[in-house]
């Protein structure tokens, strides 16, 4: 069994990580730890696919129905990861909104949205395109959470969006 399905194996048994709850991978990692950690969140990475600046990785298969579609995007500068965002696409704005209201609440059991944070995002300078609101959260090591609400937009046509970056 190879490790990374050995961790996912492990942390679903004790009630880790899924693919609905908040993304908890901190940046900085290398390509390998950070396919581990989003294999734990149940979203893998193609088998093959080399090392690259910006990496994809789908939902893992699943047998359940869902709601919508989600997958992350990787960023990283050599070796090291420097941003996540999760995508997520929903077929009417009643289930992304409610999506939204979710994660913000999640994320709010362990940090709180903050102004500070917020402006943080805005300072960085990339404004996410169809943003119809966000709550940003102060992470440690610098970075930042965003939980945005999307007007979905070519080319993800996501409705809502989970950004973990550097903002300094």
């Amino acid at each position: 069994m190879r490790l990374s399905a050995l961790v996912c194996l492990l942390a679903t048994a004790c009630g880790g990580a899924n693919a609905d709850q908040p993304l908890t991978i901190p940046l900085g990692l290398t390509h390998k730890q950070a396919e581990a950690q989003l294999h734990a969140h149940q979203f893998c990475h193609a088998q093959g696919q080399l090392p690259q600046t910006q990496e994809m990785y789908p939902r893992c298969d699943r047998t359940a129905s869902e709601l919508g579609d989600a997958w992350v995007t990787a960023t990283f500068d050599g070796d090291r990861l420097v941003e996540l965002r999760r995508w997520e696409r929903y077929g009417d704005d009643d289930h992304a909104v409610a999506r939204w209201n979710e994660l913000i609440a999640a994320r709010s059991k362990t940090s709180t949205p903050s102004d500070e944070a917020l402006e943080a995002l805005k300072e960085k300078g990339v404004a996410e395109p169809g943003t119809k609101t966000v709550k940003a959260f102060r992470d440690k090591d610098g970075t930042v959470v965003g939980i945005y609400l999307l007007t979905p937009q070519p080319p993800q046509n996501a409705n809502v969006l989970e950004k973990i970056t550097y903002t300094k």
